[in-house]
Order: structure tokens, then sequence, then C-alpha cells
């Protein structure tokens, strides 16, 4: 009897044993335990000399958003307002200290597609909103919004490829107002934010040729459908100066003319009308300071390298320079225009 207890005993002080070292972690061969794998970590903040990563349980430990949030793309195609939840990135944001006056916050996705926000559009909300009907811009019906989202019609958002997620960018109203915002303000699979030098909003004017009644297409370009257009997994382009070492990078130019140019659009910018540009005509680029360019369509005609720089060596353009700056091969030092407002399509 003495002998069935001292075995039972031991049963039992192995078996607590073992329960031990799995509370612990798993055994692996050799039987070295291991740690339990912790909640992947989905998302990074970077500003003010701080750094914060969050796994997504911790994103939703803090202040949830909830609203509505729908889209308007380039090509005028709308997805109503639906419900949402998520973090504001205010919210975020202030996990590092907020968001001081003279910053910006960038915006990246894990294929390092990316967005700039400034500070008004961060903090007050300062984004055009349309009419998800009439699709024309009206003044918000209800605070606008920037927000990290973790679900859309009360469920968690699908990661990619297949999906949006886990977390992607929208702007959201508190109230369906039937309003929604340009699609490229919608970064999918964003698992970076940080904190970047002040930019400033801009707009170039674009004209077309006069038609036989005497009107143009007209477009105007602003910063942030152009630095949606100019990521390298949208329509970024770069091109080195053999000269200088220096790398530039941006929207190619004909594609840019193609918003202007009678081509048949598509989603970003407009397609390019090549047709038109192999018969010819010019291209008039003006600076700030009055300083012009003029370059022929055949020149630039599907040239990848002919571009409308936004950065230099990956910084945005400094002064002298921003917001635009025609450089590239074949074209002429002469041709190097930069701190455009306007360009023209002009008659041969």
């Amino acid at each position: 009897m003495n002998v069935r207890r001292i075995w039972i005993g031991a049963v039992v002080v192995v078996l607590v044993a073992l329960g031990a070292v799995v509370l612990a972690g798993s055994v692996v061969p050799g039987g070295t335990p291991q740690a339990a794998a912790a909640d992947p970590v989905v998302l990074t903040i970077v500003g003010n000399g701080a750094t914060k990563t969050f796994t997504m349980a911790e994103l939703q430990a803090l202040p949830a958003y909830s609203g509505y949030s729908g889209i308007i793309n380039s090509a005028g195609t709308v997805t109503p307002p639906v419900a949402v939840k998520g973090v504001k990135l205010t919210a975020l944001l202030e996990e590092v200290g907020g968001v001081p006056e003279f910053q910006s916050t960038d915006i990246t996705a894990s294929d390092d597609y990316g967005m700039t926000l400034t500070y008004d559009e961060v903090v007050n909300g300062n984004i055009p909103m349309y009419n998800a009907t009439t699709k024309q811009e009206e003044v918000a019906k209800a605070p606008v919004s920037v927000v990290l989202l973790y679900e859309e019609h009360g469920a968690a958002i699908a990661p990619g490829p297949t999906g949006d997620g886990p977390l992607r960018l929208a702007v959201c109203q508190p109230t369906d107002e039937n309003q929604v915002a340009a699609g490229h303000l919608f970064v999918k699979w964003v698992d970076r934010v940080s904190l970047r030098n002040a930019v400033v909003p801009w707009t170039v004017k674009m004209y077309g040729l006069k038609d036989k009644k005497g009107k143009r297409q007209t477009y105007t370009l602003d910063r942030l459908s152009y630095d949606s257009c100019a990521t390298p997994g949208c329509h970024g382009s770069a091109w080195t100066d053999t000269a200088t070492e220096k790398t530039w990078s941006g929207v190619p130019l004909f594609l840019c003319i193609g918003k202007i140019d009678g081509g048949k659009g598509h989603g970003g910018y407009g397609a390019y009308n090549e047709a038109l540009a192999l018969k010819g005509y010019r291209i008039k680029l003006t600076s700030a300071t009055g300083a012009t360019a003029i370059i022929g369509s055949r020149t630039i005609r599907n040239q990848e390298q002919i571009i409308l720089a936004n950065k230099l060596q990956g910084s945005e353009l400094t002064a002298d320079y921003y917001p635009l700056r025609l450089v590239g091969p074949k074209i002429g030092g002469k041709s190097f225009v930069g701190q455009i407002v306007k360009i023209q399509m002009l008659p041969k």
C-alpha cells in the first residue's frame, strides 16, 4: 500500500512539473522551453524623438472612434458611407507627444505607398468633402476626422493582399451625412505613422488646347492627389542626374498631361492621348517667379524619366524648387523649371 502511494505521488509531481513547462512555454526539440508567441506589432508611431509600437489589442484599448466613411475615386465612382470603427490619428499621435503645428504626418503602408497630411488636415479635419449623390464638393455637414480603421460594417478589416487591413486610413464623420472624401486619402495596409517637417498645400493649374468653340479642358493638380500618384506603387518614377549623382522622383510629365489632353480617363491620372502627342503640340510650364520652359509633346511622349519632381534624394524640395520641378534627360538644363504653378498645352 505504501508503495502504491509513493507511485501516485511521483506521478502527481511529474504532472505538476509538465504543467509548469506548458505554462512557461512550449518545449522545442532538445527540451528547451519556448515562450508563447506574443501578439504581432501592427503599427509603429514615430515622432518627437519617441517611437511606440502597437499590437491590435493595444490599439483597440485606446479610445475608439465610431462613425461613417465613404469614398469617391478619381473616376467619379462613389462608395457610400458605411459604419466604421478605429482610432483617430490625433489620439495615436498623442502617444508620442502630439502633433506640433510645424509638423506634418506621414502615413505609410507595408508596400511603401503613403500619404502626407498637414497639421490642419490631421488636427482640424480640414479636408474637402463631396456629396455622395451629386458628387459635388460641399461644406462638411458634420465634423471631419482622420481615423485609422480596424473595423468596417462591424467586422475586422481583412488583411492584405486580399483585404485592405488590418489597418486602413479613412476620412470619417460621426454621423452619416451622405458625404464622401477623395479615394487617394484611404491608404490601405497602414503599418507606420510618423511626424516630419511641415509641408505646405499647393495647387498647379493645368490648361488643355482650345477646341473649336474656344473652350479648354482644365484641371487643378493638388498636393494630396499628386503625392498619392507619385508613390512607386502607383505612377511614381525617378531619374538620376549623372552630372550631380542626385536622384529626383515624382510623376512623369506625360501622365500629368493626360488630365488635359482629351484622353479617355481612368483611375489616377487621365489616360494619355498618344495620337495627339504624335500629331504635335507644345507644353508651357510657368514658375511662381515668372520663369517658363516650353517643351514639345513628342519629346516627352511616354518618357518615364522626364518628370515633374516633388522630391530630391527622397526629401521634399527646398523653397527654390517647391512644389514641383521639371527634370529629366534630353530636355536640357534650361528647361529645369522649378516652383511650377501653371502648365499649358499650346498649338505647335
